[in-house]
């Protein structure tokens, strides 16, 4: 048992600037009691004893303020490798330099330890839930055992979805021009998967590593304009059977908007419609991104019970625009918010992710929007457990829920004076204050330090995967610098094309 003593528990139905001084009580994975100092004396004295006799945990937790375990509702863990790597380069092009498909097996070394680096920033963020739309190269079964064994030993919560498509183009090759060398034809169009195939991986490895502890399944689809009818009815197939979250990548990018104006012209252009109409939109569904989506296709989504995940370090980073946030808000669309990758955000930090939402829905509107850093917190627990499936596990400090909470030093510059714990969290903290992470019970990081992990033999075997890794990422470069042309200019016709809206900021000049 761990009881957490005397501190601040952030209550969203509660006093959100000044949260009131509160115990919680952890027995073995679970949250049992949240009370006031003075209640449940004896149990309290109990665990004092117990731990006494090293039989329990207390945790003085004044100045500290108790929040859910972040959420990170949209990731992907198998370009963790490349941050750093790749600025200034808008999405078709950056997805040359980070998607598994250029770059082939990798080691098992390579497979954990990339795992392993994404789990752990997250965790040193006070993130403890992720969800994983992985791709697996090659899919077999040992590739997803190095990755779940990885997680496993890191100790975060892992919402595991095997990211499946089986048209390989860029999104963007309706739209480059005709004299491509064949070289770079070949590079952009990629290789057609059979869906049938996948699916039933999918489906066999759900049953050998069934959902349990720390490891939830998922299914996925990366998004519709890669997906064959056959693939998106399949998997909702697998979510209906097993009754697991369907994430996909929906309107990440005007290219994809186009593209659906193109593919999906019997059904007004709408990428949304259709998946309505192959049974892919529903309350299972989260979608990322989201950026592109038009009036009436926001509405459809409310009626559908589907939910997004707003990813705004990688929406501005890669050039695709500002997602409507107030709008899906004022909409009531569930809202959640996703880091993503690695190579396009570069971090892993909920922080900058809940800033960015706030302040992205002003940028559009001179008027209050009414998204506020509350909305940034429910986004970024409650909002991302109910966007991966876990909705009656983790997201809130209530008794019955998983014990993953997050301990954050109120003594940090951050939150001198303390005016607001919820706009200081949100617009003022970095992550430094982020003390001790416990999931499921566990306490992973105390006093900013790692328990799960050696992280200075980790780094050691980081930097010596390293040297390979760059070696191999330059030969991944040259591909793409020689695509770069033909891509740079397919990006300057997408965005001379009128698709119905338009979500950048305009010249400013």
């Amino acid at each position: 048992m761990i009881l957490i003593k005397g501190g601040r528990v952030y209550d969203p139905l509660g006093d959100t600037d000044l949260p009131g001084l509160l115990d919680v009580l952890v027995d073995g994975d679970i949250i049992v009691s949240v009370t006031a100092p003075d209640d449940d004396q004896d149990r309290k004295r109990h665990v004092e004893q117990l731990a006494e006799r090293g039989l329990a945990e207390v945790i003085d937790a004044r100045d500290r303020l108790i929040v859910p375990g972040f959420v990170n509702a949209h990731y992907h863990s198998y370009d963790t490798l490349v941050k750093g790597l790749v600025e200034d380069a808008p999405f078709d092009l950056w997805a040359m330099h980070s998607q598994p498909a250029f770059f082939g097996p990798r080691s098992k070394a390579e497979l954990r330890l990339r795992t392993l680096l994404g789990a752990i920033e997250c965790l040193r963020q006070g993130i403890t839930t992720v969800q994983d739309m992985c791709t697996l190269v090659p899919q077999d079964e040992e590739t997803l055992d190095i990755i779940a064994s990885a997680y496993r030993e890191v100790g975060i919560r892992v919402v595991f979805a095997l990211a499946l498509r089986d048209l390989a183009e860029l999104d963007i090759a309706p739209f480059l021009p005709d004299d491509l060398s064949e070289a770079v034809r070949r590079s952009v169009t990629g290789t057609p998967r059979d869906p049938l195939e996948d699916l039933a991986f999918v489906d066999s490895q759900i049953r050998r590593l069934p959902s349990g502890g720390l490891w939830h399944w998922g299914v996925a689809a990366s998004g519709p304009q890669r997906s064959s009818d056959r693939l998106l009815e399949g998997v909702a197939s697998l979510s209906d059977r097993y009754d697991l979250p369907v994430f996909t990548h929906v309107y990440e990018t005007k290219a994809q908007t186009a593209k659906a104006r193109r593919v999906y012209a019997s059904q007004g252009g709408s990428m949304i419609r259709h998946m309505a109409a192959v049974g892919f939109l529903g309350p299972r569904t989260t979608m990322a991104h989201g950026v592109w989506i038009a009036p009436d296709e926001i509405d459809l989504i409310a009626r559908s019970g589907a939910r997004i995940v707003h990813n705004p370090l990688s929406n501005m980073k890669l050039k695709s625009g500002v997602a409507p946030i107030a709008a899906l808000k004022a909409a009531g669309i569930p809202l959640s918010i996703g880091c993503d990758n690695c190579s396009c955000g570069d971090c892993q930090n909920m922080f900058q992710g809940m800033k960015m939402f706030c302040l992205l829905a002003g940028v559009a509107d001179p008027n209050p929007t009414g998204v506020h850093a509350v909305h940034a917190i429910e986004a970024a627990t409650r909002g991302g457990a109910q966007a991966v499936g876990l909705g009656n596990v983790v997201g809130a400090i209530a008794p019955g829920l998983k014990a993953d909470l997050s301990l954050i030093d109120l003594s940090t510059i951050a939150y001198l004076p303390l005016n607001s714990v919820a706009r200081q969290l949100v617009f003022s903290e970095t992550g430094q204050g982020v003390d001790t992470v416990m999931v499921g019970g566990r306490i992973v990081m105390r006093g900013g330090r790692l328990t799960t992990v050696d992280e200075a033999a980790f780094r050691a075997e980081l930097n010596d995967a390293m040297p390979a890794f760059r070696r191999d990422f330059e030969v991944i470069r040259s591909t793409a610098a020689l695509a770069a042309p033909a891509l740079l200019e397919a990006n300057r016709r997408v965005a001379a094309l009128d698709v119905g809206l338009n979500r950048f900021l305009g010249d400013l000049w």
